[in-house]
């Protein structure tokens, strides 16, 4: 019987240490969600894996499914850090429960890190918060100035970021109301 290996690009939200040279990530897949992986011995001087998984960044993972847990077998650095992953790391923790795909959630941040440092910094934070308020669906994505759900998730970063510009001030009081509202 062979294992199955899935090999998967994911946001690295954070470790933590366990055992003597063990390391368990907590890290959001496209596929899977939001996952606990452990990684034997990756703590060790010599450990491969060690220098491509780091919290707060972007990897492209190979995981084994055990019986009970996720472990990681490669691991390989996809981007830089951006100055806004902190921010999405913690959105993530802080709306994302368990396993399940988000796809589109998982494809917008991507898409958001990749663009993100080209904008105005507090204008682009709420953005951050308004996509995540959308694709889970806590907020109104016809607020942004789409007409219908189908055109909002046919706007690029770019386009989000200029609609932001035009409607900045009814975005920032809806997103505020919707945090207000779920409380979370």
């Amino acid at each position: 019987m062979s294992i199955e290996k899935y090999t998967t690009e994911c946001i690295v939200i954070e470790s933590f240490d366990q055992s003597e040279h063990d390391r368990v990530y907590k890290l959001f897949t496209r596929e899977f969600g939001l996952i606990m992986v452990h990684a034997k011995s990756v703590r060790k001087l010599e450990s491969k894996l060690r220098a491509h998984i780091i919290p707060r960044g972007i990897s492209l993972v190979t995981l084994v499914k055990g019986k009970e847990v996720w472990r990681l077998v490669g691991a390989e650095e996809k981007l830089n850090k951006s100055s806004f992953i902190y921010d999405v790391s913690q959105l993530i923790k802080r709306f994302i429960r368990g396993e399940g795909a988000h796809k589109a959630l998982y494809d917008r941040t991507i898409s958001f890190l990749e663009k993100a440092e080209n904008y105005d910094e507090k204008k682009v934070r709420l953005l951050l918060y308004y996509i995540f308020l959308v694709e889970l669906g806590y907020a109104d994505a016809k607020v942004i100035g789409a007409k219908d759900i189908k055109e909002y998730v046919a706007f690029s970063i770019d386009d989000l970021y200029t609609h932001l510009l035009l409607s900045y001030e009814s975005v920032r009081v809806h997103t505020q109301e919707v945090l207000n509202e779920i409380q979370l």
